[in-house]
């Protein structure tokens, strides 16, 4: 029996249709070194979740930083054991529509980075920074659920946590 569970199969599902309807899959990105990434669209995007796994037999440090118009809004570190769960962050940055990009690095690697334009600009995006089996690092994009609704757009909540 396969250690495979139902929620990896739906999140892996979500990402190839993410990725078929975006028109790229794999979406990273080395940074420069310089800060200097592109920019989202004049609207901006919402940045709803961003989810770690390690599907990788070994461990791993993954360290991921969120970054809102040039500022860091939230710089993590992550010690994930082999084949750990997934954890998802503490949501530090706006909740708003902004330009952000978000890096990560596993262990002691360069960083990689990406942006909203790196998935055609969307409304919302979740993210999963995935060390996969082979032990590569990559990030993946998600517009719906969770912040993101079904469809992609932002789910707004009044102060009362109701939509």
């Amino acid at each position: 029996m396969s250690d495979i569970t139902r929620r990896r199969i739906l999140a892996a599902s979500g990402v190839v249709a993410t990725g078929a309807v975006a028109g790229c899959l794999g979406g990273s990105a080395e940074a420069d070194g310089n800060g200097d990434s592109e920019s989202a669209s004049s609207s901006g995007t919402v940045l709803g979740n961003i989810t770690v796994e390690n599907l990788a037999d070994q461990s791993h440090t993954v360290d991921v930083i969120v970054e809102f118009d040039g500022e860091i809004e939230d710089w993590s570190t992550h010690e994930l054991a082999a084949d750990d769960g997934d954890s998802e962050l503490e949501r530090n940055w706006p909740t708003t529509a902004g330009s952000f990009r978000v890096r990560a690095r596993l262990d002691t690697e360069r960083l990689i980075e990406v942006t909203p334009a790196t998935w055609n600009d969307p409304d919302c995006l979740n993210l999963l920074v995935l060390v996969d089996r082979a032990g590569e690092l990559t990030i993946w994009s998600d517009p719906g659920g969770g912040p993101c609704g079904n469809d992609g757009a932002a789910v707004v909540e009044d102060e009362d946590g109701e939509n």
